[in-house]
């Protein structure tokens, strides 16, 4: 990596979960100098501390919507870079607490923010989802607002579908519906979703940090799956493999959420044509002006879910069956 961070002190919040536990052990293979892990749940810390037996990782319990907790860790350790990896994530939740998800997602981002700008961090990357793309739920007005305060900044968000085997994620949830209930509860069979997997998510964080420039947000350039291909491979595969036959599965169609999109969007058309492209990413760049005038957005087909290319039925059963096996704190 061009921007090292070898004998750095790092700042994690969060940092306890699926993906902040997952972004820690990929931080240990850079050779920082020390790992704050910042979160509310003290027993994933205590759990986290035995098993990495790391020098390196120290473990605060505090919340983010309280500012005094994140002024006391930075005025603690003066992390070098924060990864802002807390926030409410799950859309029934959010739409059931609005006021518990703007207080995380918004007014946590904030103090996270005005606490680094106050002892000089010099890199935050912020995790972000693509709900915030033309949002109709509060998940996603909320962390739009999110990637808003962490962009006027000079700060750097990234910009995440569907992580594969995070905690509360779709693919775990149904999985553990069907082998304790002999039931799957979807949506609508038609519905698609971006993914990847944790490994390609903390890739893609660690880029991110590299490349910063402030200001800018990181889309990953992602495929996607078919909802129903999910059903087949839990029902065919799955269930048999864990003593159930696919008569004894019944399948529930219930129709989308209040504010669920049949497919999600990567980036809004105003966005991406005031983005940079590389391979395997978009960058949007806070201030970056183009002339759209003779711009063919029409190229960007891969901004939907609905548009881009679908994991095989065999891709998707061996993502499913590696999440089986998913060791998490």
């Amino acid at each position: 990596m061009e921007f090292s961070l070898d004998g750095k002190t790092i700042l994690v919040t969060g940092g306890s979960g699926s993906i902040g536990s997952a972004l820690v052990r990929g931080l240990f293979d850079l050779n920082p100098g020390k790992i704050v892990v910042f979160s509310r749940d003290e027993t994933k810390q205590f759990i986290m501390k035995r098993r990495l037996a790391d020098d390196r990782l120290e473990t605060v319990v505090g919340d983010v919507r309280n500012h005094r907790t994140i002024e006391d860790v930075l005025e603690k350790y003066r992390p070098v870079i924060v990864y802002h990896v807390a926030a409410m994530k799950h859309l029934t939740m959010c739409e059931s607490f609005p006021l518990e998800a703007v207080s995380t997602n918004v007014i946590g981002t904030q103090n996270v923010v005005n606490m680094a700008r106050r002892y000089d961090v010099s890199r935050l990357v912020n995790i972000s989802t693509d709900k915030t793309v033309y949002p109709s739920t509060v998940l996603g007005s909320t962390k739009l607002i999110g990637e808003r305060i962490v962009a006027n900044a000079g700060y750097t968000s990234v910009r995440f579908g569907n992580v594969a085997g995070s905690r509360g994620s779709v693919i775990p949830v149904l999985t553990d519906e069907m082998l304790r209930h002999k039931r799957l509860t979807i949506t609508d069979m038609r519905v698609t979703r971006f993914i990847l997997t944790i490994e390609e998510a903390v890739h893609m964080i660690l880029k991110a940090t590299t490349l910063a420039a402030g200001g800018d947000t990181f889309l990953l350039r992602m495929k996607a799956f078919k909802l129903s291909d999910l059903v087949k491979v839990l029902i065919e595969e799955i269930g048999p493999e864990n003593g159930l036959s696919r008569n004894e599965i019944n399948v529930r169609e219930i129709g989308l959420l209040k504010g669920e999109k049949l497919h999600e969007e990567l980036a809004t058309y105003e966005e991406l044509a005031q983005s940079s492209t590389l391979p395997d990413m978009y960058i949007l760049t806070k201030d970056q002006k183009r002339d759209t005038s003779e711009y063919e957005l029409s190229r960007f087909n891969d901004r939907s879910s609905g548009q881009v290319s679908y994991l095989s039925i065999g891709d998707l059963s061996k993502l499913v069956h590696s999440m089986l096996h998913q060791e998490s704190f």
